[in-house]
């Protein structure tokens, strides 16, 4: 049998989350970032980033990122400090010291970034109803530690825009920040959305772009990967993992993959090339997708001979089996778990896509 570069059961351990890992557009017209928003780098060791002196928001690693950033930022430094203003007021309104505010910021959204897809989720769910001009609202309490009580809610426009619900949810200054984002001459619904994080003491609202390689892009390869065996489709999921991962890391996912087509699916394509696709291996290329963005890959099983019983139950699938390399451990709805082979289910869209429950 040939060698795998990693053993299997830790091969999709150690997938990277892009939008952690990676700086994006999104970064760029929300809040104070860890990145450089020019090289997307992180500042050197012992020293750190430079922010704009109009917005405070924008940060750089050195002065020739600074101006050579400019012609980007200008359009948006403004609003940004407004809003940035307005923000800082009320924090010290309410008895907060203003030079706690920018740290209270990175600290929140830090902490909401940790949260094993949950950026991803809330982008994918805001791509979904973005003609609804939605709010995408995350709250959590200091005693949620690790994340797993966070709930995201989208809230469409005609809801917080009518509803007078929406007052019980958000107060006063919220909605007044919520609107002057809605509300920019440069905000597009089809390109960013707005986003609300909720701390225990502490509320960020922030606009976040869309971006054109991170989930949206991967999930529309996964739909095309489960509904047909086109060769291109199998192509663009490899062209992905190089441009959303690190080398090394895109490297070894890939390497995986063309283990499992050569040992587990036959494929005979020449080596360091994409491997011809079958429906089995394009379904475990979709799982590997979504579970390295950290989202829920539900399934349906089918073709079952020994246990045709299970055949039409759906769940989700949890990971390698490790046991046996050739199969997959799925949860069903009903808390059973059961070990398939990917030939034996089908990825089925089940409502919005939400990131892997503990």
């Amino acid at each position: 049998m040939d060698s795998v570069p990693r053993d299997l059961r830790d091969a999709l351990a150690e997938d990277v989350d892009p939008e952690t890992d990676q700086a994006s557009a999104a970064d760029k017209s929300s809040v104070r970032t860890a990145r450089c928003w020019k090289c997307e780098s992180l500042p050197a060791p012992g020293s750190k980033l430079r922010y704009c002196g109009r917005c405070e928001t924008a940060a750089y690693c050195s002065k020739p990122c600074s101006r050579a950033d400019w012609e980007t930022h200008k359009p948006m430094c403004e609003s940004i400090r407004q809003s940035h203003e307005k923000s800082l007021a009320d924090f010290v309104a309410q008895g907060g010291r203003a030079k706690d505010f920018n740290q209270r910021c990175d600290d929140l959204q830090s902490w909401f970034r940790e949260v094993p897809g949950l950026m991803h989720e809330m982008k994918l769910v805001a791509w979904t109803h973005r003609s609804q001009s939605p709010i995408m609202y995350a709250s959590a309490s200091d005693a949620n530690v690790d994340g797993s009580n966070t709930r995201v809610k989208m809230i469409p426009r005609s809801f917080w825009d009518e509803d007078p619900r929406f007052l019980d949810t958000f107060t006063a200054a919220e909605r007044e920040v919520i609107r002057m984002r809605f509300g920019e001459a440069s905000f597009s619904a089809s390109e960013e959305y707005v986003c609300v994080l909720r701390g225990t003491t502490f509320t960020l609202v922030a606009t976040r772009f869309f971006g054109s390689n991170g989930p949206i892009r991967a999930v529309q390869i996964v739909e095309a990967l489960t509904a047909a065996t086109k060769p291109e489709d199998l192509a663009d999921a490899f062209a992905w993992y190089e441009s959303a991962l690190t080398a090394e890391d895109a490297h070894d996912q890939l390497q995986f993959i063309r283990h499992r087509s050569r040992v587990l699916h036959g494929c005979t394509s020449p080596q360091g090339s994409v491997p011809v696709p079958t429906r089995a291996l394009n379904t475990e290329v979709a799982y590997m997708m979504m579970r390295t963005l950290r989202l829920a890959f539900d399934i349906r099983l089918t073709g079952l001979r020994s246990a045709t019983h299970l055949n039409g139950r759906e769940g989700v699938i949890r990971g390698p089996d490790p046991a046996d390399e050739e199969r997959w451990t799925a949860r069903l709805d009903d808390g059973t778990c059961v070990s398939v082979k990917a030939a034996n289910f089908v990825h089925v869209r089940r409502g919005d896509y939400r990131r892997v429950s503990p």
